[in-house]
């Protein structure tokens, strides 16, 4: 999962010299440069703004700076602080729990791209297009669009009075979401006209309001601005230690880590996940605690978006390590529990492992937490390049053979990969292989999506075989920001004895004897199900599928398979009976008391 607060955006303001365009989009282009100041307008290099916001619940301030090559942005809203800084393609940002990283590669060109919109530099440079499409109707006015296209997931409009040039609003599209920011209260400074009022909207209708309260045009230099600040220590041991005893972990259908912890002092699991920006609560759990929150932020996951509610002063306790003070995103995690069919009352993300080395042994089951400063590695593990990716991070592979890849290393992912359309769809990888569909996601739902087998992928020098992968479409999940190829999930990493060393930049990989080579888990029936209530209700029957064949349908509900009850048997059994070896028949008993018998085969 991912989490971020949603930056109330710049107006975008366009120029060029109208010969260099078509004729249809300089007349538009030099009606709206002339209506946002002309002359100064095209000048203007720089800005700087300070207001306030509110998205109807908490209230905050900001601070942005634009600056040729560079950007730095302070907003507090509530609990949440977003403050980030990019200078050419480097710099870094804060989490929410006050750890700094490196912001990394996607973050340095999505700066860049609001640079170059906040006054001429896109339509002078090669790195956008600029065209003028069909008019719509916005607001119920008739308005030109405007649009710059940096690639196919990051674009740009300016909806424009057809005979004033005036900027109504403009629409933004970055990774695979689109946000809508109306502009009011225009004045002019230092001859540019600028909005002192924006309302920015996003897909989940969440509505942000920014007051402007201090405008500069070109302000003067401010190095300060862009300093790093020191990352805040998040973490305490008792006196004299450097690292936790092996804790033993719950391996939950062998592909959860539940470890045994503490809320502010309440006994609950926590489930690592490495894939998951901040720390999740599950909203009825904190209520139980009296956690409140705090601030609102969007979320975004394999299954979609949805709007997460953030609350600070969580102390989290493993073994004899606590992390103090953390600020964490509250959201209803009870689908995602139903899915893998245990409770989940909090899901533990990347802060204990940028705070902390973390080691997993998974043939022994036990989890070690190090002081970084004094950790040092067992022999025999390979060390693999680890990069922050907007906020996550992504280890390289090679798929197929194919030039080795950033791909998303994430601990919560249950099943072995996930490939992401920005890779599989101009490699043609879907065009001479056997498909089907599955069920995926987590934050934003569960929902169909294409499944097929990959036949290699190397990682830490290793090369797995006939892994069964999820490949994503371009839609508004974590599977389209593009940033990535793919995602490599627990049924790979667990055949590795894992360190986590985030300090220096690497993982630690250990390839495990007993698990390295084996057979990877496979659904072979097409008994897609939801549990709920002690009934497995069928979500999905793939077309071809065992299930498909024997006349099963969505909507039919299990009460048993060969003669065990579902309530009995959970996830995990359920699980184990669809994957069983090609050729097993399997006894389905439906809630209307009928037997269905299908026969367990490779469907795609």
């Amino acid at each position: 999962m991912k989490c971020y607060l949603a930056a109330a955006a710049a107006a975008l303001a366009l120029a060029a010299p109208a010969a260099a365009l078509a004729d249809p989009a300089a007349d538009a282009i030099g009606r709206y440069v002339a209506w946002r100041g002309g002359p100064a307008f095209e000048k203007a290099r720089g800005i700087l703004v300070r207001g306030t916001t509110d998205n109807g619940r908490f209230q905050g301030v900001i601070e942005r700076r634009v600056e040729p090559g560079r950007l730095m942005e302070r907003i507090t809203q509530g609990s949440a602080v977003t403050h980030r800084a990019i200078v050419g393609m480097a710099g870094w940002t804060v989490t929410l729990s006050g750890q700094v990283e490196d912001a990394g590669e996607a973050a340095a060109k999505e700066a860049e791209r609001r640079r170059l919109t906040t006054f001429d530099d896109a339509l002078r440079s090669s790195k956008a297009k600029v065209s003028l499409e069909a008019g719509e109707t916005f607001d119920g006015k008739t308005v030109q669009v405007l649009r710059v296209t940096f690639d196919p997931a990051s674009r740009y409009d300016l909806l424009l009075d057809p005979a004033s040039g005036a900027l109504i609003a403009d629409r933004t599209t970055e990774e695979g979401a689109t946000t809508i920011t109306r502009f009011d209260d225009w004045r002019m400074v230092e001859g540019v006209r600028v909005p002192f009022r924006q309302v920015q909207r996003t897909e989940d209708g969440t509505a942000t309001t920014l007051a402007l309260t201090e405008v500069d045009i070109d302000p003067a230099p401010a190095p300060a601005a862009y300093k790093r600040p020191a990352s805040r220590r998040l973490y305490t041991f008792p006196a004299g230690r450097a690292h936790t005893d092996p804790l033993a972990f719950e391996l939950f259908a062998g592909t959860r880590i539940n470890i045994p912890a503490t809320v502010n002092g309440v006994p609950a699991p926590v489930m690592l996940d490495s894939g998951a920006e901040t720390t999740v609560l599950d909203n009825a759990f904190a209520e139980s605690l009296g956690i409140k929150p705090t601030a609102v932020v969007d979320a975004v996951g394999t299954g979609g978006r949805d709007v997460a509610e953030l609350a600070s002063g969580v102390t989290i306790k493993v073994g004899d390590v606590e992390l103090r003070d953390m600020t964490v995103a509250l959201l209803d995690l009870k689908p995602i529990a139903a899915a893998i069919g245990r409770p989940l009352p909090v899901v533990l993300g990347k802060e204990v492992l940028n705070a902390l080395t973390v080691q997993l042994d998974f043939a022994d089951k036990t989890i070690t937490f190090h002081d970084p400063a004094r950790f040092k590695p067992e022999p025999g593990a390979v060390a693999v390049p680890v990069s922050n990716v907007s906020g996550l991070h992504a280890i390289p592979a090679s798929i197929e053979g194919g030039k080795p890849v950033l791909m998303d290393f994430d601990l919560g992912n249950g099943q072995p990969l996930l490939v992401f359309p920005s890779y599989w769809k101009p490699q043609g990888m879907l065009a001479d292989r056997p498909t089907s569909k599955g069920l995926s996601g987590a934050v934003g739902g569960i929902r169909p999506r294409t499944v097929a087998s990959v036949k290699t992928l190397t990682i830490a020098g290793v090369t797995l075989r006939d892994i069964p992968a999820v490949f994503g479409d371009e839609d508004n999940s974590a599977f389209n920001t593009g940033h990535t190829s793919g995602n490599i999930g627990m049924p790979i990493l667990g055949r590795f004895d894992v360190t986590t060393d985030y300090s220096r930049g690497r993982l630690l990989l250990k390839p495990r004897a007993d698990a390295i080579g084996a057979p990877f888990p496979k659904d072979r029936s097409g008994l897609l199900t939801r549990m709920s209530g002690g009934v497995a209700t069928l979500g999905l029957v793939p077309e071809g599928s065992p299930a498909a064949l024997a006349g099963l349908k969505v909507g039919q509900q299990i009460t048993a398979l060969n003669g065990k009850p579902v309530s009995e048997l959970g996830v995990p059994g359920i699980t184990a009976l669809r994957n069983g070896p090609a050729g097993v028949p399997l006894k389905v008993t439906l809630s209307t008391g009928e037997t269905v018998e299908l026969v367990l085969k490779d469907y795609f």
